[in-house]
């Protein structure tokens, strides 16, 4: 076994084509399904408009540290604020049998937030049923959209359990110590 950070894969999300892209595979589709395990929230901190390259200066929960920033107030040309929020999922995808992070920034947590917020009135167990996240088109750019869908057997649940303890808990940082 290897002592190396661990990095998994993730699905990277193309607003302009709609699509979601695993950096493992490289496969690309408009929507996946998938089990949630677990999730954090964070913050990102951008450099200022018009600096280049336009790459985040450090995220929470990354190597570069937690990021020491206020939320700031939308910029009077309409500008998104240098700090912003971010929720990543863990997710377990079924059909490629792999475990695999997705982060949503900016206005697309808001789904997400209303989806973590529904299972946490509804118990707080996040790996008990399948989701679809789709890319659906919308004004000029698509937006995330997420779909509850099946319950899984209390066996699948168990075992999904499990794989989320592995990866949370693993020494390497492979989910930041949630």
């Amino acid at each position: 076994m290897t002592t190396a950070p661990l990095n998994l894969p993730a699905l990277q999300l193309d607003y302009d084509a709609g699509t979601f892209t695993n950096t493992l595979t490289g496969e690309f589709g408009p929507e996946i399904t998938a089990v949630v395990l677990a999730y954090r929230e964070g913050r990102i901190l951008w450099p200022s408009a018009g600096e280049l390259p336009r790459l985040p200066l450090c995220v929470d929960g990354s190597t570069y540290g937690p990021c020491p920033c206020a939320f700031a107030d939308w910029g009077k040309d309409g500008a998104a604020p240098d700090c912003a929020e971010d929720i990543t999922l863990l997710l377990w995808q079924d059909d490629n049998a792999q475990v695999v992070t997705l982060a949503a920034r900016r206005s697309m947590t808001r789904v997400l937030e209303q989806y973590l917020n529904m299972k946490a009135l509804l118990g707080g167990v996040l790996h008990d049923q399948v989701v679809t996240l789709r890319m659906t088109p919308g004004d000029g750019l698509h937006r995330l959209t997420l779909l509850p869908g099946a319950s899984l057997a209390s066996d699948v649940q168990d075992r999904l359990a499990t794989v989320a303890q592995r990866v949370i808990g693993d020494e390497r940082g492979a989910w930041g110590g949630l």
